[in-house]
């Protein structure tokens, strides 16, 4: 909770009639990230309220603000009962008249000031600035510093040096994403932290919420910018558990809380709640995954779980405990009413802080646990909190990270199964046992390397052993009436079948030695004595010899994916020409020409193309139709970098986009159209599909020429 002057409170609760009362915002927006704001602590006075040696580039007061168009929104904790270690970006809405520098991806101060008291209201940066129906307006959507979390960081995990202290780390991590801290002794600091992932992303909010989690807190960025650990107080109502009407009926524990504040005035149509209060969570569970024990800390019935948070990955049970009963402090004893109370804006109020209600036949105690700050002269908070009677399991926030090091046995015993999975993370290798009435299996592996599978069923046998190195791979099923064996190498594979009525041989290379005929591996068949009757037909009249010896082939393939052949020839003439992959056409006279009604290839690369492209375009084949206006077609025409280039592959040169800059641009403005593309690893820029974005924009610029025209008209006819 802000530090408040209680003459400044009192303001607030009053109705906004007088000059004193009146609000004043102000937003000074900064060409670099801000620094600090003055005083640290307390935020005031206000003629000390700005960064240190900068001057803002840009100003927006109320002059400028459309009526009531600030919303602010906060969340501690936004899930349906209470998640420990969510880190949610708050976001600020506003609109605004006649600004005509673009204002996107800047960084701004908001401030409010009342009767000569200004205080801090956040520090955030500008995701979206987009103009309304009314030309003069535009709305700015930002969100705070929070945002820099998502990020990948598997590149500053990868280089640490291990092991560190969770204070370490958490610094470490924090300065890596450039957002300061502000200075608080969590309790798992001491906790020595190890290398436990190998990911090849990681997202810093992943991390940050892990570090959260299991300190039992929440993360949140102030209204200095900087990364506040955020713990609930402890609550309670007394004597009455049902909160039924009773002379003895007051607050407990809550109403001590400095960080607690008392609301006499509120809207009572707006404001609601439940007649249950959110049992406290009284058993702490911390585990690897489901099934796993884990450990159990406290002897209630109402438990909640943390599973699979890398950072207590391959610790011992002794170390496991020490961290639960850590985290237990902070969760335990959390115990609320769910509701939602609507009443005059309070701005020194903070997401985390404890609220109690007064209501006409209750009281209400409970948490700012989500908070909607509107208006500017009729400002109104909504403060927000919900929650189930009994907690709802919760099976934490890094269930999907890859553990790396430690070792864990889980069984598992159901009416319908029983399991056994072992692992030893650090080596990599894991071993599995499956039980049900109808089969058993059993798995062995070895991550990155080896792999074998047994099954067993009433009616089968499955036996198959992988090496993962050279991609090979056997298998071998025995059922009642046949056996099958089959080994493969990559794409290769031979297959032999044997049943009662015959054998059946499948592979890509075969052969055989007998006294009168041979086949060797390439294919060449060798014929001592023998005599073909009748006529050949390959691929179901494809290619054909007749009786006669007459021969016809519809289609000629030339070449292979392991040799180059060469038609020779001035011109060749089909009906319909295709390729796989990529066909080039060389010149080795003084001209090649294809002729065909037809040609179809993934890749046609020609030093001149002679004649129209075209692509089926008709309304029939398409849907999802939808118009690219011209606001959208301009702002990223003026955002391309036009580039010459020369290409490594081959030798050529090109002008044109470099891709990572059109997604950057399509990320960055939130725009789904298909701009740039990927094959296989490397990103594609369609070119074709920038003719329309160029209609589009010659268009609203002819729209706004046509218009200026009519002005300019206008003024010339009334002089």
């Amino acid at each position: 909770m802000l530090a408040v002057p209680e003459e400044i409170k009192k303001i607030f609760w009053q109705d906004n009639i007088s000059e004193e009362t009146r609000r004043k915002w102000k937003l000074r927006f900064f060409d670099s990230d801000i620094q600090m704001i003055y005083p640290e602590e307390t935020l005031f006075p206000s003629e000390e309220l700005f960064p240190a040696e900068q001057e803002p580039s840009y100003i927006i007061e109320n002059s400028q603000m459309q009526t009531e168009s600030i919303k602010i929104t906060e969340g501690l904790c936004e899930s349906d009962d209470l998640k420990f270690g969510e880190c949610n970006a708050a976001q600020f809405e506003v609109t605004v008249a006649d600004v005509q520098q673009d204002l996107t991806g800047l960084e701004f101060m908001v401030t409010l000031e009342v009767d000569g008291y200004e205080m801090a209201m956040g520090i955030y940066t500008v995701d979206s600035f987009v103009r309304q129906a009314d030309r003069r307006l535009k709305k700015i959507t930002a969100y705070d510093r929070m945002r820099k979390f998502s990020t990948d960081v598997s590149v500053w995990y990868q280089v640490l040096t291990f092991p560190l202290t969770l204070k370490e780390f958490r610094y470490s991590l924090c300065e890596h994403i450039g957002v300061k801290q502000i200075d608080t002794d969590l309790p798992l600091d001491d906790m020595p932290v190890s290398k436990t992932i190998d990911p090849e992303q990681l997202s810093g909010l992943d991390v940050l919420q892990a570090i959260c989690e299991i300190n039992g807190c929440f993360g949140h960025i102030d209204k200095t910018g900087r990364l506040r650990y955020q713990f609930l107080g402890c609550a309670g109502l007394y004597p009455s558990e049902t909160l039924f009407p009773d002379d003895d009926l007051f607050p407990g524990d809550l109403l001590d809380d400095e960080n607690t504040e008392q609301i006499l005035f509120y809207k009572q149509s707006d404001t609601s709640y439940e007649d249950y209060i959110v049992t406290s969570i009284d058993r702490l569970q911390i585990r690897q995954e489901e099934g796993d024990v884990g450990v159990l800390y406290g002897k209630g019935s109402n438990t909640y779980v943390i599973e699979g948070n890398f950072l207590a990955y391959g610790k011992s049970s002794e170390e496991l405990e020490e961290i639960a009963a850590a985290a237990f402090e902070n969760i335990a004893g959390r115990s609320y009413r769910p509701c939602k109370i609507v009443n005059p804006g309070l701005p020194w109020i903070e997401v985390g802080d404890g609220l109690v209600c007064y209501t006409s036949d209750d009281v209400i105690e409970t948490y700012c646990l989500k908070r909607t700050m509107t208006g500017i002269q009729g400002m109104m908070d909504t403060f927000e909190a919900s929650g189930s009677i009994e907690y709802e399991e919760n099976f934490g926030i890094q269930s999907q990270i890859i553990q790396l090091e430690g070792k864990s046995a889980v069984i598992k015993k159901s009416i319908e199964q029983i399991s056994v999975d072992m692992r030893n993370l650090k080596e990599n290798m894991e071993t599995q046992f499956k039980q049900t009435a109808e089969a058993i299996a059993l798995e062995a592996k070895r991550a990155g390397e080896a792999e074998a599978a047994l099954g067993v069923r009433a009616d089968q046998i499955a036996l198959s052993v992988k090496n993962l190195n050279d991609y090979t791979d056997a298998q071998i099923k025995l059922l009642s009436d046949s056996i099958t064996m089959k080994v493969s190498k990559g794409d290769v594979s031979s297959q032999l079948s044997i049943e009662s009525g015959g054998i059946d041989i499948k592979g890509d290379r075969f052969s055989w030695t007998a006294t009168n005929s041979s086949l060797t591996a390439d294919g060449t068949l060798t014929v001592n004595q023998g005599l073909f009757k009748g006529s050949i037909d390959v691929g179901n009249g494809q290619f054909t010899v007749d009786s006669s010896g007459k021969v016809i082939a519809k289609s000629i393939e030339v070449g292979t994916s392991s040799s180059r052949a060469v038609l020779y020839g001035s011109t060749v003439l089909a009906t319909n020409f295709s390729c796989n992959s990529s066909f080039n056409v060389d010149c080795y006279a003084n001209m090649a020409d294809i002729g065909g009604n037809t040609i179809s290839c993934g890749t046609l690369r020609a030093n001149h193309i002679y004649g129209s492209i075209d692509d089926f375009s008709d309304r029939r084949l398409k849907q999802n139709i939808h118009s690219v206006d011209a606001e959208t077609a301009i702002r990223i025409i003026k955002q391309l970098k036009p580039v010459s280039y020369s290409m490594k592959r081959y030798d050529r040169d090109g002008i044109g986009f470099i891709a990572q800059d059109v997604q950057k641009i399509c990320l960055k403005q939130g725009i789904d159209l298909p701009l740039y593309g990927r094959r296989g690893k490397y990103l594609t820029i369609p070119y074709i599909n920038y003719i329309p974005l160029l209609v589009a924009a010659v268009q609203g610029q002819q729209r706004e020429l046509d218009q200026l025209k009519r002005l300019v008209g206008k003024e010339v006819r009334d002089v």
